[in-house]
């Protein structure tokens, strides 16, 4: 066999090898929203201070559901949902309609800070190592983990 092809052919492929795992070395997975309902862990705002609005430790966590293309979100004051559209790591979410409940001013509070969110285009990611769903935009980071069943 050829000695020159081998010196050239041999470190090209061990290098378009490396470059193909890269998504793995970096340690994001692909983003699948519908595969686990999603309870938010951590919350903050543009200036990186927690969101307290959105992380009341006395409440179960915000939790969103993702199914056939709506978003369903729960553990506000009302049930929530919309359409939404996931391309290139951006979640984009449609109108929302939700239940016209009154509650105290505290889950108000809570779901006018998720909806709020919610309606700005969102960067996602979800992290290989601690499957983790990362959302962020100009309003801040929310940080979800997989719901067990």
């Amino acid at each position: 066999m050829n000695t020159t092809f081998l010196r050239h052919f041999l470190p090209a492929t061990l290098g378009l090898a490396l470059l193909t795992g890269c998504n793995t070395l970096v340690g994001i997975a692909p983003i699948n929203l519908t595969q686990h309902d999603w309870a938010l862990v951590e919350a903050t705002d543009a200036d990186g201070h927690l969101d307290q609005a959105l992380l009341d430790g006395n409440r179960a966590p915000i939790q969103l559901t993702f199914k056939d293309d709506r978003l369903g979100v729960s553990n506000a004051c009302n049930h929530m949902g919309g359409d939404y559209k996931l391309k290139n790591g951006r979640l984009k979410v449609g109108h929302m309609i939700q239940t016209m409940m009154a509650c105290e001013p505290e889950l108000m509070a809570r779901e006018s800070a998720i909806k709020t969110r919610l309606q700005q285009p969102l960067r996602v990611r979800i992290d290989a190592e601690t499957s983790r769903l990362h959302m962020l935009n100009d309003a801040g980071v929310m940080v979800f983990e997989p719901v067990q069943p």
